[in-house]
């Protein structure tokens, strides 16, 4: 199948110094990362920051999806110049892929081959063999390293490794990249332990957040949207930020609300995303009597501003396997109430970044949100942890530095 190649303006680079006898400046080396699809998930949004924010004098980046999908994140990358390619793979398995990529790498003769999970590491490994590449990385999304050792509540999706096929499978995937990336420690020494892997191939690069883009909403700006929203004076504006489905729980989140507000009558919430659950949650949302408490806000492009705009951020989730929109709650200086699941208390320091709740318990929730909404100086002082911990440990610099070092160290071999 052919290539479609959508591309914007040439990237931002360094210019090479003529005359005086100074030598040209090198090449910035060429990344191609290459991806299943460019929805609006964590792993994909993390892999856009990361090719939107490399060193230009020293890395490109080229992106390939197996989706020919239009949306924010192609946009953004459009709008930052970086050349979009699409090599169309239909499902199941399809080893006629590894021959539409060869061509690519050939043209692009990249540098680097940065791969996304793993039927994108499969296909993209074969052909940077093929095509004589060996610095190749493969990053792995959080849902992506779920392993069935543990017993799990609830799964949005049945688990990559369930089969002998599939531990097979990523065990190719391990020999055909120099190494494994995952968001956590904790999820990379499990998946590479379960399925057997040599443990030197595992790096730990967590997704990160921008915090200076977060913290560029001006205060007027702020009113401006919590009006628009129609928070009143003294209000207190809870809210959420992602797709309406099953996984997030919102009608627990909403039974919680409804609990806390009839306790706290200042408190307001905004629900900004949407999903298959639109219409059942207007309907919850009237059956509990909060039609003038809570707004859908539907998809936002604005979220540094409207999570800016919130004084407690809420996500009342049954499977969570690494939330990168709570690495942005605390890159915007956010209080956080959060079920406790999966690794978010590796995210959500309790008591000191946001508070935590058991899953599935309106009762419990109600109970933070409450705490919350009545002690302005917690919300003061773990919303001041949460900014401190995303610069400490979840910032967009710290990512790209991270990754950059992997390119550096492969690249040398």
């Amino acid at each position: 199948m052919k290539v479609v190649t959508e591309s914007a303006g040439p990237q931002s680079g360094p210019t090479s110094q003529g005359g005086g006898g100074a030598a040209a400046a090198a090449p910035a080396a060429t990344v191609l990362f290459i991806v299943d699809a460019l929805g609006l998930g964590g792993k994909t949004k993390s892999m856009v920051d990361l090719a939107c924010n490399l060193d230009p004098s020293r890395y490109r980046s080229v992106v390939c999806s197996f989706s020919t999908e239009t949306g924010v994140l192609a946009e953004r990358l459009r709008e930052s110049g970086i050349p979009l390619h699409s090599v169309p793979c239909p499902d199941g398995l399809n080893f006629s892929m590894v021959a539409r990529l060869a061509p690519l790498m050939w043209k692009l003769r990249p540098a680097v081959v940065h791969c996304y999970n793993p039927r994108p590491i499969i296909y993209g490994g074969v052909a940077a063999r093929l095509s004589g590449i060996r610095a190749t990385v493969g990053s792995l999304s959080a849902f992506a390293c779920q392993v069935p050792d543990r017993t799990y509540d609830f799964l949005p999706q049945q688990l990559s490794t369930v089969s002998r096929r599939n531990v097979y499978r990523n065990r190719i995937a391990a020999r055909l990249m120099q190494h494994l990336v995952t968001v956590s420690s904790t999820l990379g020494e499990r998946f590479f332990s379960y399925n057997r892997l040599p443990p030197h191939k595992l790096r730990v690069v967590s997704y990160g957040a921008d915090v200076d883009r977060f913290s560029r909403p001006q205060p007027e700006e702020i009113a401006a949207m919590r009006q628009r929203i129609g928070a009143r004076q003294g209000e207190i504006l809870i809210g959420s930020v992602g797709r309406l489905v099953e996984q997030k729980d919102y009608p627990t989140q909403l039974r919680a609300f409804a609990l806390a507000s009839a306790q706290v009558p200042e408190l307001r919430m905004v629900l900004a995303g949407d999903g298959p659950l639109l219409n059942p949650l207007k309907e919850l949302v009237h059956e509990l009597g909060l039609e003038h408490r809570v707004t859908f806000l539907g998809l936002s492009t604005e979220v540094p501003l409207l999570m800016r705009s919130l004084d407690i951020f809420v996500l009342a989730s049954k499977f969570e396997p690494y939330g990168v929109v709570l690495l942005e709650a605390k890159a915007a200086g956010v209080p956080i109430a959060s079920t406790s699941v999966n690794e978010i208390p590796e995210i959500v320091s309790d008591g000191q970044s946001g508070l935590l709740a058991p899953p599935g318990d309106p009762a419990k929730l109600a109970e933070i949100l409450v705490k919350l909404a009545t002690n302005p100086a917690l919300r003061r002082r773990l919303g001041q942890r949460a900014v401190e911990e995303a610069r400490e440990r979840h910032s967009l610099q710290a990512m790209i530095k991270g990754y950059q070092e992997i390119y550096d160290e492969i690249r040398s071999r």
